[in-house]
């Protein structure tokens, strides 16, 4: 598999893991380096663990029953060098909040900066954009 196909493989299963919520699998898709980045519509997080635990289960798992991250354009990929690469898409979200049923869903641009460790392509940043 190339690299385009790999990296593009890596953004189905970031999908994935924010509608599983599954902590192993979602981990195992970034570098675990601690400059981690994500940057959400409000806020910051620097390291996989405050990633996984301030934003994806006490942000997203408190607020919404279910989520679903959709792509709305095919992710354009730059190459940087062979390690180091951009990713970005437009996407949309599926949700069902938590507190009252009713459906929400937010819209807008994804970037993701991604790099190659051991032949594998992980996530070094990801930032949503409205």
């Amino acid at each position: 598999m190339n690299d385009t196909l790999k990296i593009n493989q890596l953004v189905q299963d970031y999908k994935m893991a924010i509608h599983t919520q599954d902590e192993s699998f979602f981990k195992s898709l970034w570098t675990a380096s601690p400059t981690d980045t994500m940057i959400s519509i409000t806020h910051q997080y620097v390291g996989l663990d405050s990633i996984y635990a301030d934003f994806l289960i006490n942000r997203i798992q408190k607020a919404y029953q279910e989520i679903t991250l959709i792509e709305d354009s095919q992710p354009v990929i730059h190459f940087l060098d062979e390690s180091t690469a951009i990713v970005i898409f437009e996407y949309h979200t599926e949700c069902i909040k938590r507190d009252t049923l009713a459906p929400y869903g937010i819209q807008g641009l994804e970037t993701q900066v991604v790099k190659k460790i051991n032949q594998e392509w992980k996530l070094a940043h990801v930032h949503y954009s409205k």
